[in-house]
């Protein structure tokens, strides 16, 4: 059995899969969104350690490390994480990934013991008293995105919560200690501190088509991502919003006072399904109209989904990322979101603020422009013993539609494929070429087009 495969069997063994919710992706993580008995249960294991964390001075981090074990020999199979060494070996780090464990600490402990899991996270920030473990060094691939192109670029930070319940699990303590923990990663490894790289797995595309469907919505609805930055000493832009067509704008709505509700289902089978109480919410419905009747929009890979359940994310408008204002109508406006024009109402334009950002769209003469899950090389640059890897299309940018550029780079491919004792540069390789990707958010996710098909516009 290849490797993935293994992975996935092993993941979907594991792991509850809620209707209308996050199924286990390759590589996934802990678990998707709703509690297992693994992990909210059993005894903390005797593996504490205090032995060299990567970690700020001012926090006290434990060393656990997560199981990097061959698991078959014949087949390869091997787990839990892959060893590198970024970002010597040519890996750039250029993401903090914001996850939460749908379970509690000593259940995550065991999971990432278990080298059968095929799943990791870099680090654990604890819920009531802002403890840290380090599972795998941040030089290392931790298997937690559910996309290998944001695996080999980030670090996975998990945080001990259910989602659903965000508002009772996510304390000061958890919001400072996560904080901390950040700033100091990011200043050691030189990942800026904005919403295009301090990111949710809420916002990370699935590799393919039809993988999107399937990743995951954490840290969810409910983390504050205004305070959050605010932590980060690089709070959201504030600057008043003017009102223009084809400008680039946050939102930034007041997590206090931005009151929504929905539904949520409960458990394996997804029967269970509750309205969930009005609430601070981290984000504002989007309609396909300017009216508060117009139906929610819809994401076309979540055909079927209730557009107010709160694992949708097809239809919500988040705290932070860049967009692009396309049209306004009284108190409404619209925005260029995922191949469409998404409603929702900004009374005064009290909830957005003025970003600063270059803008791209469709080559002139272009119809449209494909938008991937990865950037990864062209065919010609994987040389043996590598193998290309295939780029599939997930979405299209219709004609003169406007994104907001939050990054660019080339493509790159970590070819780690074998279970080692120890980094090694000729099983490990890193394949590079020189075709230049652009980072846009298209809908709630992060994606990345091709430069060759896009030009630069300038703000109106």
């Amino acid at each position: 059995m290849s490797r993935s495969l293994v992975r996935s069997f092993a993941i979907a063994q594991l792991l509850v899969v809620p209707l209308f919710g996050c199924g286990p992706a390759e590589p996934a993580d802990v678990a998707d969104n709703q509690p297992t008995p693994d992990l909210l249960s059993g005894p903390v294991p005797d593996l504490l350690s205090t032995v060299d964390p990567d970690c700020p001075a001012d926090l006290t981090c434990e060393d656990i490390p997560a199981a990097y074990k061959l698991r078959d020999a014949m087949t390869g199979s091997y787990g839990n994480y892959d060893v590198a060494n970024r970002p010597a070996d040519g890996q750039a780090i250029r993401y903090i990934v914001i996850h939460t464990t749908e379970g509690r600490w000593d259940g995550v402990v065991s999971h990432f013991q278990n080298p059968t899991a095929s799943a990791s996270a870099h680090y654990l920030v604890g819920s009531q008293a802002g403890r840290i473990a380090k599972f795998v060094a941040p030089k290392h691939v931790a298997w937690h995105a559910g996309n290998w192109y944001f695996n080999m670029h980030s670090i996975g930070i998990e945080h001990e919560a259910i989602a659903i319940e965000g508002k009772t699990w996510f304390t000061d303590a958890m919001y400072e200690a996560s904080a901390k923990l950040v700033r100091h990663l990011a200043k050691s490894y030189g990942v800026p501190l904005d919403r295009e790289h301090i990111i949710g797995h809420d916002e990370i595309p699935g590799v393919t088509a039809s993988k999107q469907s399937g990743m995951h919505w954490d840290p969810g609805p409910y983390w504050d991502w205004d305070r959050y930055m605010q932590l980060l000493l690089s709070p959201l832009p504030s600057d008043v919003d003017p009102g223009t067509d084809g400008a680039p704008i946050v939102l930034r709505p007041g997590y206090a006072k931005n009151l929504q509700k929905g539904t949520y289902c409960y458990g394996a089978t997804g029967g269970d399904c509750r309205d969930v109480t009005e609430s601070p919410a981290n984000f504002v419905y989007l309609r396909t109209a300017p009216d508060a009747m117009a139906p929610l929009i819809e994401n076309q890979y979540l055909k079927g989904w209730p557009g107010d359940r709160m694992n949708n994310w097809g239809t919500k408008l988040g705290t932070g990322p860049i967009y692009v204002r396309a049209e306004q109508k009284g108190d409404w406006e619209a925005i260029y979101f995922g191949g469409q024009k998404a409603w929702f109402q900004n009374p005064g334009r009290g909830l957005t603020r003025k970003a600063s950002a270059m803008m791209i769209m469709p080559r002139s003469g272009l119809p449209s422009a494909p938008v991937y899950g990865v950037a990864y090389p062209m065919d010609a640059a994987f040389m043996p013993p590598t193998k290309p890897v295939s780029m599939e299309k997930i979405y299209d940018v219709p004609a003169r539609h406007r994104y907001a550029l939050a990054a660019r780079t080339t493509g790159d491919y970590y070819w780690a494929k074998e279970y080692v004792a120890s980094h090694d540069p000729s099983k490990q390789i890193v394949v590079k070429d020189g075709t230049e990707y652009y980072q846009i958010h298209f809908n709630h996710r992060v994606a990345w087009v091709r430069a060759v098909d896009f030009e630069l516009v300038s703000t109106p």
